[in-house]
């Protein structure tokens, strides 16, 4: 499984991981997490400041079904992981990234599955190959886990946000070492929820009908276009990602984005090559279609879970002939008792 994500943004092919786990990713406010009672709240792994001689480095914490470490090494020197024993078996850069196929590690961190199905003294002799043609890579460090994180009672019971331990990754950048750092949070569960709500049509105002699609945890979308041109909706990373016309809507089955939403039994996700970036295919013969909308979610914390109020301004880009437009909305957090009312 190769590793790529724009967001850094990278080169490469350090999305897939990423975009594995989001196939699966539902957006809860404060869902719940390993160590804390059921429906008390939940334990996030944090990414704590990198340390000066990492700064030349990109780093970032994903958290989908597992947290998951991203890092572009842009530098000159080599960038080494060691796992829990001490042996080294990741090398980011300087031109590309190695793994240790011997090291049980890396099988441990390349899966959402891991720990039960690689035991961790899996190890054999070193077997360093080149896992990725850029210095970019993206693992899901079992370091980061917080299922075994106990949370004390008096903690959930304050109901407050606390540090409740650390986590380190020993790396080496050239022949300093150092360490990836950073610390678990208990996080309080709050009541209520987002609703997602679409502000702004923009260039599809009086031609297609759009709406968000509220109650669930993972907002949707719905567009019923009646113009006469193609219209393409962007992708998060920019990309074509879907196209309504007079034919019907298609997707595009190289957008990372449609990977992300595609729903069971829908055309997939194909890596795109040869520089392909365009792959449409047609998923209704009808001129409406509804998705599930990660760029309208909110899976973060929210600092006053007592009054409604909007924590996540969200746009998707269009492109009808020429002419560049965006689709415009909020998502807001309602609490329980406001959402009750209505």
């Amino acid at each position: 499984m190769s590793r790529s994500t724009r967001s850094l943004p990278l080169r490469g092919g350090l999305l897939r991981a990423f975009l594995v786990a989001s196939l699966l990713w539902a957006g809860v406010a404060y869902g719940h997490g390993g160590g804390s009672e059921e429906g008390k709240g939940t334990v996030r792994a944090v990414l704590d400041p990198l340390p000066p001689e990492l700064s030349a480095l990109r780093v970032q914490l994903r958290r989908t079904l597992a947290p998951q470490l991203l890092v572009a090494n842009p530098t000159d020197k080599p960038l080494t992981v060691a796992d829990e024993q001490g042996r080294t078996f990741l090398r980011i850069g300087p031109e590309q990234t190695e793994g240790d196929l011997g090291a049980a590690a890396f099988h441990r961190s390349n899966t959402l599955m891991a720990p039960g199905t690689i035991p961790a003294d899996a190890s054999g002799e070193p077997r360093w190959t080149v896992v990725e043609a850029t210095p970019n890579w993206g693992w899901f460090d079992l370091r980061l886990r917080t299922s075994s994180i106990d949370v004390p009672h008096q903690v959930v019971d304050a109901g407050e946000r606390v540090s409740v331990g650390q986590w380190s990754v020993p790396v080496r950048l050239g022949e300093t070492e150092t360490a990836i750092s950073g610390h678990f949070e208990y996080v309080p569960t709050a009541k209520g929820i987002a609703q997602a709500q679409v502000v702004d049509a923009g260039a599809l105002k009086g031609q297609a009908l759009v709406r968000a699609m509220p109650g669930s945890a993972r907002p949707g979308l719905f567009v019923s276009y009646r113009g006469d041109a193609p219209v393409t909706l962007m992708g998060a990373q920019d990309e074509p990602f879907l196209r309504f016309s007079s034919q019907g809507v298609e997707a595009n089955l190289h957008s990372p984005t449609w990977a992300r939403v595609a729903p069971a039994g829908s055309r997939s996700f194909t890596e795109a090559i040869d520089d392909a970036d365009v792959r449409w295919a047609k998923i209704s013969n009808g001129r409406s279609y509804g998705w599930i909308e990660p760029r309208a979610a909110y899976a973060d914390t929210v600092e006053d879970p007592t009054r409604t109020h909007v924590v996540k301004r969200w746009q998707i880009p269009i492109l009808m002939g020429d002419k560049s437009s965006r689709i415009e909305g909020v998502t807001r957090w309602v609490p329980v008792e406001s959402v009750a009312a209505n």
